[in-house]
């Protein structure tokens, strides 16, 4: 009875030490188990704060980028209103640059009558007799007598040289012989005179299309004095050249 009592005993002991042996695995296992969860956890308490903080530096970023959107929207407009206000001002400088030239073209195209009277007065040669002067748009019209047909082609010549003249357009329209007019009212009436034939010629001309600025000297010639300073100013300012 007594040898029975202690194997019984030997069993429980052999029994206590594999349970104290079970119970560390029992713990390490366990442990395992729980590291995924730490990790979700970890997880779930992280990605909030994650989340929270890319949305403020998003909201940072946005805030900042459309106070950037709206400073250069306001440098655009005041841009617009500048070119705006350097495109008036440039139609203003091409308005008074198209008034300008259009002064400077009108300079450019007088012809004092006073002038081109002076000039036909001094192309008249000795033998010639001046009658009359008329002038119809751009064409001059001169009638008169010469002494003879040299005379009459010297005065043609004469005024196809000169510079405020057209010479292509200076022609003889007509030329004829005829007696020269003379005043009879003082002479007897008993008394018989011949009266000496000259040429009676009819000669159209044209007044030159040059530049009036490329005729100064010839003009002021003539006496056109005026016109002469005028375009000289024009030509000191620089707005017509020279």
């Amino acid at each position: 009875m007594y040898s029975l009592d202690i194997n019984f005993l030997k069993d429980r002991n052999l029994e206590s030490k594999t349970k104290a042996t079970l119970v560390p695995e029992s713990r390490e296992s366990s442990l395992k188990e729980q590291i995924p969860l730490l990790i979700g956890g970890a997880v779930m308490v992280i990605l909030p704060a994650i989340t929270a903080s890319s949305l403020l530096v998003l909201n940072q970023l946005s805030s900042s980028t459309e106070q950037s959107i709206q400073e250069l929207e306001n440098q655009l407009g005041q841009l617009s209103a500048q070119n705006k206000n350097i495109e008036e001002i440039n139609a203003k400088v091409e308005q008074n640059d198209r008034e300008i030239q259009s002064l400077v073209t009108v300079f450019n195209q007088i012809r004092p009558w006073s002038a081109i009277l002076s000039e036909l007065e001094a192309q008249v040669p000795p033998n010639v007799q001046l009658g009359s002067i008329v002038q119809t748009d751009s064409e001059v019209t001169l009638t008169g007598y010469a002494l003879n047909y040299d005379d009459l082609n010297d005065f043609l010549l004469s005024l196809q040289s000169s510079p405020l003249l057209d010479a292509e357009k200076t022609v003889i329209k007509t030329a004829s012989l005829e007696d020269f007019p003379l005043e009879t009212e003082n002479i007897p009436e008993n008394l018989e005179v011949e009266f000496p034939q000259g040429v009676k010629y009819t000669i159209t001309t044209a007044i030159s299309d040059r530049p009036s600025s490329e005729l100064l000297q010839d003009f002021a010639r003539s006496g056109a004095v005026g016109l002469v300073n005028r375009i000289r100013t024009l030509e000191d300012k620089g707005v017509l050249k020279p």
